[in-house]
């Protein structure tokens, strides 16, 4: 079949596959008629079992940057499990946050919505089988406050109602990792979902549900066990991926799930909105090869390899032992590196490293002597350096107050380390808007230390995520905030009667120029994100504030 042949009549054809454009079609219903002939061909993935990770995803053909890897629904989806008494609670309709106090109620289970009109509530598959049990509780308010409204039950009780719904889709959930043999009863995980989950369900719902189910002899649900509910539970810690659009969103997808984790992971992820169903999306970041692992990141990219690797045991119940878990400076990046603490004629200006990242009990040497310290020494220095820095950066600091915890911070901490990266990431943000820093008012001087501070975290994010799978807002406010510090040093040139002509002049015009299309094109799949909505309106502002002043001054871009 030649390449621009219909694949189903083999007319020519221009309409590519738009997944995997491997084959064309000469229209839509050539398209749709052929889907399930190609769509075991289309998939860019297979299905593996590995001894190390068990179930996952390798690549079935070579994938460019940008190339869908999966687009699908989620199973089950919900507000986002809290363990918190008091505060906003999620609308039951769309799982909005609202404040419980002030915000009517759904007629049928007097549970909190953001508006009786709200589409969630009125959609029947949403919330008719779940409004019917959630209404079978006694006592459903004291002195107008409600005491049941619990934020990590409902996702649970929506996954035991695909029972009936969606028998299918429950198969599925229930074929996932839910790690029950480290959440066993001697644990506090279990303990908590004992008392807080399965004791509040079976107490309130569904003691009262199997009396109607007897009444009546309609079954709407089949198991309410306690160790399926623990099951559920675990699947969902394990397994649910986190959605903020507004609503903060726990969801379950049928194959996202399967993609492993990696600290330099090779794909992207995003969501579409509640009225889309939240469908992900899961591309390539990076190149991948055919047999290739897919990997994403559970975890933060810009915390420490102890940091993360806890954080991992803690809520995954695996050790990480991937590539940049295993180099003691972390891709080139010293992200967790300290200064040399040696003093006096011990002192010296090299940096402390793990010799051993993956042991929990390594030493950590310096590069240039033979100071050494215990990971217990290290750990009590971080935690205590990290306390201080969330301690400054809640309180709403000046640019003194970050500078000072700055200076003090190199002090112990590689010029790269990730509570540096940090506050550095701060300061770029209140260089040229805090009073006292602003455009007409920070001096030349602290521009330039502005644009250096820039690029050293433009260089680190490089380093850790260089597929912007991870890091795509922090790294556009960087492209964003060394494209106005630049624009400030190039305005005072003209104005002194420099002109674009200089070649420093120009080669600064120019970095403006690519720091905005640089900043554009790694926030090009967070359009969804309100963040991601937010900095990509700044940054079209700016690009058009750019081109005029351009214009203006008569600069053309297109010269060398």
């Amino acid at each position: 079949m030649a390449e621009n042949s219909c694949a189903e009549c083999q007319k020519p054809a221009d309409l590519k596959c738009s997944a995997c454009k491997l084959v064309s079609y000469c229209c839509k219903d050539h398209q749709k008629k052929h889907w399930k002939t190609h769509k075991s061909l289309c998939r860019a993935y297979e299905v593996v079992a590995t001894k190390e990770v068990g179930r996952c995803l390798v690549a079935s053909r070579d994938l460019n940057a940008g190339d869908v890897i999966i687009s699908e629904l989620p199973l089950v989806y919900g507000p986002r499990p809290h363990m918190v008494e008091e505060g906003p609670v999620p609308c039951v309709g769309c799982c909005r946050l609202i404040i419980c106090e002030e915000s009517p109620r759904c007629p049928g289970c007097d549970f909190p919505v953001c508006h009786l009109g709200c589409p969630g509530l009125q959609d029947g598959e949403k919330h008719g089988y779940e409004c019917l049990i959630l209404s079978l509780r006694e006592v459903r308010a004291i002195n107008g406050l409600h005491d049941f409204y619990r934020q990590d039950t409902l996702l649970a009780l929506r996954c035991l109602l695909l029972q009936k719904k969606h028998p299918k889709k429950y198969t599925q959930l229930m074929e996932m990792e839910a790690h029950l043999d480290q959440r066993n009863p001697d644990t506090e995980v279990y303990k908590q979902v004992q008392e807080r989950i399965f004791d509040y369900l079976d107490d309130s719902f569904f003691t009262p549900l199997k009396i109607v189910q007897t009444k009546t002899g309609k079954v709407i649900l089949d198991d309410t066990s306690k160790e399926t509910i623990h099951k559920i539970c675990g699947i969902i810690d394990v397994n649910a991926l986190e959605i903020n659009q507004g609503a903060e969103i726990s969801a379950l997808y049928p194959t996202a799930y399967l993609i492993e984790h990696d600290c330099v992971c090779n794909t992207i992820h995003c969501f579409e909105n509640e009225e889309n169903g939240y469908r992900i999306t899961v591309r390539a970041a990076l190149p991948i090869k055919k047999g290739e692992h897919i990997t994403t990141m559970y975890t933060h990219a810009l915390w420490g390899t102890q940091a993360r690797r806890e954080h991992l045991l803690e809520t995954k119940y695996f050790s990480c032992a991937c590539k940049r878990c295993q180099d003691p400076a972390e891709r080139g990046s010293f992200l967790s590196a300290l200064r040399c603490l040696g003093t006096g004629p011990d002192s010296c200006d090299g940096y402390q490293l793990p010799v051993d990242p993956l042991d929990d009990k390594t030493e950590w040497l310096c590069n240039k002597c033979d100071i050494k310290l215990t990971n217990s020494e290290v750990s009590y220095l971080i935690n205590q350096i990290g306390e201080e820095v969330d301690h400054v950066q809640l309180s709403t600091p000046t640019v003194k107050d970050l500078d000072n915890l700055l200076t003090k911070m190199l002090t112990f901490l590689h010029p790269n380390h990730y509570h540096v990266f940090s506050v550095k990431h701060s300061l770029v943000q209140l260089y040229g808007y805090q009073q006292g820093y602003t455009p007409s008012q920070i001096s030349d001087d602290t521009v330039m230390k502005k644009i250096s501070m820039c690029k050293e975290l433009l260089e680190t994010c490089k380093k850790i995520d260089p597929g912007n799978a991870r890091l795509p807002l922090y790294t556009g406010v960087v492209y964003h905030e060394l494209y106005l510090a630049n624009t400030i040093m190039v305005k005072r040139k003209f104005d002194l009667g420099i002109k674009s002509k200089v070649k420093s002049v120009m080669a600064m015009i120019k970095e403006c120029q690519e720091c905005l299309e640089n900043a554009a094109e790694v926030l090009k799949y967070e359009k969804n994100t309100p963040a991601g909505e937010k900095l990509l309106n700044l940054i079209a502002s700016s690009k058009r504030e750019f081109v005029g002043w351009t214009e203006r001054n008569k600069v053309d871009l297109s010269k060398e």
